[in-house]
C-alpha cells in the first residue's frame, strides 16, 4: 500500500512519517478535554461527560486518517465541494472507499468508547461517537478543499478545526 502511495507522491513526509505539528494539531482537542475532565473531577462543577467528547475528538482524527490512507486506492475520487472528478489524494477528495474507511475508523473509536466508558456496547453512544467522528471527517474534507488546497490552512490546522467543530457540535447536542 505504501509503495503505491509513494509512487504517486501521496505519502506523508519521505517515508510516511507525519510532522510533529500535524500530530500536535491532531491531539490537542483531546488533550484539552482530558485536562478539563481532570478539572471537573477536582471541582465537580462542569456539566459534561468529557470522556465522550474526548472520544469524539479522536473519532474525527481516526476517521480522517482511515479515509486518507485507504481512500487513495480508489480511482473514482470527487471533490467534496463540487463533486467534480479529481486526482486521488487531493485535499477534499472523497470516494466510496474513503468514505467506508472513514466510517470504519470512526466506528472503532465509537465501540472502544462504549466498552471503556460503559463496560458494554450500547448502540446510542456507539452511533453518536461514530456519527460525530464521521461528520468531523467531512468537515476536514471541506476545510481541505476550501482552505488547505489554497495554502490558507495547514494540514494540522484543518485537523484541529475539524475536530474542534465536531466536538463543539457534540457538546451542544449533549446539553
Amino acid at each position: 500500500m505504501f509503495e503505491k502511495k509513494k509512487a504517486k507522491k501521496l505519502q506523508e513526509g519521505e517515508q510516511g512519517e507525519r510532522s510533529t505539528s500535524n500530530v500536535i494539531y491532531a491531539g490537542i482537542i483531546g488533550l484539552a478535554l482530558a485536562c478539563i475532565n481532570f478539572a471537573h473531577n477536582i471541582l465537580n462543577a462542569l456539566p459534561f461527560g468529557y470522556f465522550e467528547l474526548f472520544a469524539i475528538s479522536f473519532s474525527v482524527i481516526n476517521s480522517d486518517t482511515f479515509a486518507s490512507e485507504l481512500g487513495v486506492i480508489d480511482r473514482n475520487v470527487f471533490m467534496i465541494t463540487t463533486f467534480k472528478k479529481v486526482t486521488p489524494g487531493i485535499n477534499g477528495g472523497i470516494s466510496i472507499t474513503g468514505e467506508m474507511a472513514a466510517l470504519c475508523g470512526a466506528l472503532i473509536i465509537g465501540v472502544s468508547y462504549s466498552i471503556l466508558a460503559l463496560g458494554t456496547i450500547r448502540p446510542f453512544p456507539v452511533l453518536f461517537v461514530t456519527g460525530m467522528g464521521f461528520l468531523g471527517c467531512q468537515v476536514d474534507s471541506i476545510l481541505g478543499a476550501l482552505f488547505e488546497n489554497r495554502g490558507k490552512m495547514s494540514k494540522g490546522e484543518v485537523n484541529f478545526f475539524a475536530s474542534f467543530i465536531s466536538v463543539l457540535i457534540s457538546a451542544i447536542l449533549l446539553l
